[in-house]
């Protein structure tokens, strides 16, 4: 677990999906994120707690973190 991997990745989320989170649960709902991220793609995660990240693992993560807060933030009815 790499807090600066983890806000290299949460850089790539859509602002309009953070603002849709509520305070109060948007720590919990980002780090729960970092983590599914880091079980469910180790090497995908491995790639941001490097300084140089390539452009191609940039997009590819880029739509996975944005593909899951989307699918989660409709199974809140946020969407």
């Amino acid at each position: 677990m790499s807090k600066e991997a983890d806000k290299r990745i949460l850089s790539l989320v859509k602002p309009e999906y953070l603002k849709k989170i509520p305070v109060f649960v948007r720590d919990h709902a980002t780090g729960n994120t970092c983590r599914l991220i880091e079980r469910e793609h180790a090497e995908l995660y491995a790639k941001f707690e490097t300084e140089q990240v390539p452009e191609d693992a940039e997009n590819e993560m880029r739509d996975l973190v944005n593909g899951i807060f989307e699918e989660r933030m409709k199974k809140h009815h946020m969407l």
